[in-house]
């Protein structure tokens, strides 16, 4: 209980959400927000509530922690979100709902919205526009409001410099997606003073990993990161183990070279192909002498766009399920 308090309470700010990576748009501000500040260094947590064994950490942060965001509407059509607001009276509520969204929350959950009632009225909220806090204030009340718009993300292209061969990886920054092996290679790439730049595109998803390499450029979560594949010379799976990488798939896509460890699905599909090449053997001068060849040739960009096409496209997906189910 004490590791407990001491955590939740040494954190600057909880965010709590029902639908990140949902089809909506209403969690991308917040969750923006929230990989900006991460990558400054901030004590910001953020609990997803459709990932499996957060209720402990709703319920810890509830007890514990000195300020929590609630983001959406999707927070009330959950007892715990209501009860949780009601128990304090300073979590804040970011919402981005319209008139329409809550007169339909109104209908089909009466006695939840009695308590959203009652909640607008103590707690702070958070509007995404002056005529949203308007609203908020003549139907509900709401006496302490803000307003924060949504934030949007513009495309900012990686600046690679291209007197260098630009090696990317996108992934999760952890042993599954082999950071340790990235850092590896790149250590020996730069030991060898050869004009290859690392470049990782993911969020830290791991605290074990230990001490990683500085001749490694780890941009952190991006909006866009197809727009580093798109300008790289070469994307670098070094994952141990996955299945069919989609962030490999597009590279494929985009005819770039790729270099992928024998034990993921993506190696069955590049074998053999020109400007690609397979390390069977998990080490680092393994995967650096794979980079190498492949850097030394031209890739055969037709046949890997036919290749994903063929297999990896939407059109692909469809024509295979409907033959499977017989549709």
């Amino acid at each position: 209980m004490k590791r407990l308090s001491k955590f939740y309470g040494s954190r600057k700010l909880v965010l709590v959400g029902y639908d990140f990576q949902s089809e909506g748009g209403a969690w991308r501000s917040i969750y923006r927000y929230f990989r900006h500040v991460e990558a400054l260094g901030q004590t910001v947590m953020l609990i997803d509530r459709r990932k499996q064994g957060t209720i402990r950490q709703l319920l810890a942060a509830v007890c514990f922690s000195p300020k929590i965001l609630f983001n959406g509407m999707g927070a009330f059509h959950r007892w715990e979100g209501i009860l949780s607001c009601l128990l304090r009276k300073d979590i804040l509520i970011y919402l981005h709902d319209t008139a329409y969204m809550v007169d339909g929350y109104a209908r089909q959950h009466p006695l939840k919205f009695r308590l959203f009632r009652l909640i607008l009225k103590r707690n702070t909220l958070l509007c995404v526009s002056e005529q949203m806090q308007k609203y908020y204030q003549k139907e509900f009340g709401v006496s302490r409001s803000h307003v924060i718009c949504e934030a949007v993300a513009l495309p900012t292209p990686p600046d690679f410099d291209t007197n260098f061969r630009n090696i990317v990886m996108v992934g999760s920054v952890d042993e599954r997606k082999g950071a340790k092996l990235f850092s590896e290679v790149a250590e020996l790439a730069a030991n060898k003073s050869l004009p290859w730049k690392f470049h990782w595109v993911g969020a830290l998803a791991s605290q074990s990993l230990g001490t990683l390499s500085k001749n490694v450029r780890w941009w952190g979560w991006q909006d866009a990161p197809l727009d580093f594949t798109n300008g790289a010379d070469l994307f670098f799976l070094s994952s141990v183990d996955d299945p069919l990488p989609l962030a490999c798939l597009e590279a494929m896509a985009l005819g770039k070279r790729c270099v992928v460890y024998r034990q993921t699905g993506i190696a069955e599909m590049i074998d053999g192909i020109h400007g690609c090449a397979v390390f069977e053997n998990y080490s680092a001068a393994d995967a650096f002498s794979a980079l190498e060849k492949v850097l030394a040739e031209m890739p055969d960009r037709a046949r890997l766009i036919q290749i994903t096409l063929e297999n990896a496209s939407v059109l692909a997906l469809m024509v295979k399920i409907e033959k499977i189910v017989g549709l």
